[in-house]
């Protein structure tokens, strides 16, 4: 199968020149254009992924409204809220990027890695190690009762106080793994007719079957700490991603009514650069969450954030 042809539209020209750059030596063809009146003729049947900066929302909604097989990529300096109202209602507009400015180009890993697989249906699923260095290290986790779960989360704060960074990080990454665990031991399971099993008391004690297991990866290179989790469940849905976030990030109550996932979407966003959710229907749901370690707190609750949601079929 061909990899789809993107365009790339930024009016920072050095930005536009690295991004391009990146995408063309991550295998995707690159049509880079600096102006809004040159996007248009730049798109051709062979296009499927339209990349711009997410102030160019309105444009970049025209195009996808003229050409059905297009795709965007979006990347931000601002709160990545302004644009949840509009991923939530386009489907083909999954994948937020944040950045640190608007001088600055997204994330090498996370752009190169995206942009790749919107247009290349071949290119598989990465794994959270692609996004470490060769030389990091890891533990994992499959906890199968309630008391396994507090033991994981105990295992997370001291693994990531033992690379030495503040206190208040090892303890905001034991609240995350907490919630990722809840979401994957309480909300994921559900019966043969997909009903949920444990959703209905998340205070219950709990003992998992094998096949209902989860498992969750904690990994850093000393740059960048991921974590990662699966449930072999695939319930979680695209509006449970960007409408928990909208609900949420405005300050409403969060959905905990996720039909298999339950997840706390505010919790998740406040504690990671980037989050991605890649989902197999009825298989498996995986999240993934990226910190910075180079960046301090007060810079972490400023920036822009990622959300990425995949959905990929079983075949």
């Amino acid at each position: 199968m061909a990899i789809g042809h993107a365009v790339v539209f930024d009016r920072n020209r050095l930005v536009n020149r690295r991004i391009s750059r990146l995408l063309s030596c991550a295998g995707v063809p690159v049509t880079a254009v600096e102006q809004p009146e040159q996007v248009a003729p730049a798109i051709s049947e062979a296009t499927q992924l339209l990349c711009s900066d997410g102030f160019d929302i309105d444009l970049v909604l025209g195009e996808l409204k003229k050409h059905p097989q297009l795709r965007a990529m979006l990347w931000s300096a601002e709160p990545t809220e302004r644009l949840l109202k509009y991923t939530l209602e386009e489907p083909r507009m999954s994948n937020l990027i944040g950045r640190a400015s608007f001088e600055s180009s997204p994330r090498d890993w996370e752009l190169g890695q995206v942009a790749r697989r919107l247009v290349d249906a071949g290119a598989g699923r990465p794994t959270w190690a692609s996004i470490l260095q060769w030389s990091h290290t890891a533990i994992e986790l499959r906890p199968v009762t309630t008391r396994d779960r507090d033991t994981a989360v105990q295992h997370t704060v001291s693994f990531v106080e033992r690379i030495g960074v503040p206190k208040r990080i090892a303890e905001m990454f034991g609240e995350l793994a907490h919630e990722v665990l809840m979401n994957a031991m309480y909300d994921a399971p559900a019966d043969e007719s997909g009903k949920a099993k444990y959703a209905h008391d998340r205070k219950a004690e709990l003992s998992l079957l094998p096949a209902e297991v989860p498992t969750m990866v904690l990994a850093t290179d000393g740059v960048r700490l991921v974590l990662d989790a699966v449930d072999p469940f695939g319930r979680l849905k695209r509006h449970h991603v960007f409408g928990g976030l909208l609900r949420g990030l405005k300050g409403g109550e969060m959905d905990t009514s996720h039909g298999g996932a339950g997840l706390g979407m505010t919790k998740l966003y406040q504690s990671v650069s980037v989050m991605m959710f890649d989902v197999e229907p009825g298989r498996r749901t995986e999240f993934t969450g990226v910190f910075e370690l180079d960046m301090n707190l007060r810079e972490f609750k400023t920036l822009a954030k990622s959300v990425h949601f995949f959905e990929t079929s079983s075949a």
